[in-house]
């Protein structure tokens, strides 16, 4: 409960202004400041017949003259879209022949300032404003959604709306406390009214301008209504409103609005959703992927962008996930095929899939596979012919720095646990080396139990998936995989759990 309601409480405040500050988006475009032309990004689109071009005409009054920058962004890149002079008068005029795609820009002008900008199809506009103050200033002729994006940034700029913002957090901070104690019963009404005001808000751009692009962009950005479901008890049930948080995050998120892709709110929004707000656990991963997938429906842009972003994010050595392979390879199979992922060429999607049927033959929870390879002495050792309560698979590289930082604890680790009678054995494979390598290191960290080594790596791979070494794998009694991707220090919590 605790955490859910700070992590709403902080979404609702940052959500309400999509703009980061000037100096941090100048310093993610210069980093990123490559000019995107591939056909993903559709920096123009034809005009329509009998409409009009693009022509954004700009009056900014304590404007320092110079280059500006015309900046687009989609899902979390940031790209270079054109640029403009601007004079001694703060004046310049951007016109292009093809309608930008709707989404969100910005300018990065001289003098470390920025203006920032929501753009549908209506292009054809003016500005006038101070940069001292364009939140207040800002008059725009020509462009509704531009219109509208102003004026909730003059609000989102207010005092009042800052007021606002303080009391949800004095508020917020009470619902920390149980749901039965006082503080909690006299501060949800509190919380409740406090919150209308925010939707009430929200309501006159849904009711006056329901289908405008930067309606569908607030929708986007929206939580859904915290719930309080109660158990039998009358107490409040957290797995049950967490849940319902959860599916209810994507539902005003308008999925045939492509447009939504270059704006903040996609990005944000799938990151926060997996990282607060689903279990950190494979299975459920999985789950609320496919249900994601299942949402956006036929709309190919938001199934790339989906399926992109989970398998990097949980691809192996770029997640703290234990199974991270489980995620990356069920997004693979499952969507990255010939007739889905088109954006990808065959002998691509030939590599990843079979890279991902690699990493599925050790997945969490799934039978440990046999091995066998001579020892120093060159003596045939067979992994599960092992009787210990508890097997642990180390696999390493006689020249990787972390084997040899590892190796060694996990000698005095076994030697302890031997010397304390306790039913522990570790298995060790030598990979990617060669004999006179792998015999160096056996003998130099003196290691106590069976060590062995393939000079061909088939014996054991890819029943083990390695991608970095050392990769440990924990087998149970059972000889079921319970543990892989950790570190020898996690050892002792993993063992203590698996007795």
């Amino acid at each position: 409960m605790k955490y859910l309601l700070s992590s709403i409480l902080s979404a609702i405040m940052l959500i309400a202004c999509a703009s980061s500050s000037d100096k941090t988006l100048e310093n993610k475009v210069t980093a990123n400041a490559t000019v995107q032309t591939a056909v993903d990004y559709e920096l123009g689109v034809d005009v329509p017949a009998g409409a009009d071009s693009m022509q954004m005409i700009f009056t900014l009054s304590n404007q320092p003259s110079g280059v500006a920058k015309l900046v687009g962004m989609y899902e979390d890149q940031r790209f270079i879209v054109d640029s403009v002079t601007i004079d001694d008068k703060g004046h310049f005029e951007l016109s292009r022949q093809k309608l930008l795609p709707a989404g969100y820009y910005y300018f990065i002008l001289p003098g470390q300032k920025a203006f920032h900008m929501l753009l549908d199809k209506d292009q054809r506009f003016e500005v006038l404003g101070d940069m001292n103050d364009i939140f207040n200033t800002a008059k725009i002729t020509g462009s509704t959604c531009l219109e509208l994006f102003y004026r909730s940034q003059k609000y989102e700029n207010s005092p009042e709306f800052r007021a606002l913002n303080d009391k949800l957090r004095a508020v917020g901070q009470k619902l920390q406390n149980p749901p039965k104690s006082e503080v909690f019963k006299s501060a949800f009404p509190k919380f409740n009214e406090l919150m209308k005001t925010v939707e009430e808000n929200l309501a006159y751009y849904t009711k006056n301008h329901p289908s405008n692009f930067f309606t569908k962009f607030k929708l986007a950005g929206k939580n859904p209504k915290l719930t309080y479901p109660a158990k039998a008890d009358g107490t409040l049930d957290t797995v049950r409103q967490v849940y319902n948080f959860r599916n209810g995050f994507w539902t005003d998120y308008d999925f045939n609005t492509k447009g939504l892709l270059r704006t903040p709110v996609f990005a944000n929004k799938i990151k926060k959703y997996f990282k607060n707000y689903v279990p950190k656990n494979q299975d459920s991963i999985i789950l609320y992927t496919d249900k994601l997938v299942a949402a956006a429906g036929e709309n190919f842009p938001y199934f790339r962008a989906i399926t992109n972003w989970v398998a990097l994010e949980y691809e192996p050595t770029q997640t703290t996930l234990m199974d991270g392979e489980a995620v990356y390879a069920h997004i693979i199979k499952k969507y990255f095929t010939n007739e889905k992922a088109t954006w990808s060429t065959p002998d691509e999607l030939a590599k990843l899939r079979k890279r991902a049927s690699e990493m599925e033959q050790s997945l969490l929870n799934k039978p440990a596979q046999n091995v066998t390879a001579k020892d120093i002495h060159g003596q045939p050792q067979t992994l599960l012919d092992s009787k210990a309560d508890i097997l642990i698979v180390f696999i390493y590289s006689p020249d990787c720095e972390h084997c040899r930082e590892q190796t060694p604890k996990l000698v005095n680790m076994y030697n302890k646990w031997k010397a304390q009678g306790q039913s522990i054995d570790v298995y060790s494979i030598a990979a990617n080396t060669t004999e006179k390598e792998w015999r160096d290191f056996d003998r130099q960290f003196k290691v106590p139990f069976r060590d062995v080594f393939d000079p061909t790596n088939a014996s054991w791979y890819p029943k083990y998936f390695v991608d970095i070494t050392p990769e440990v794998y924990v087998l149970d009694k059972n000889r079921k995989i319970v543990a892989k991707n950790i570190k020898v220090d996690q050892l002792p919590i993993v063992i203590n759990q698996h007795k």
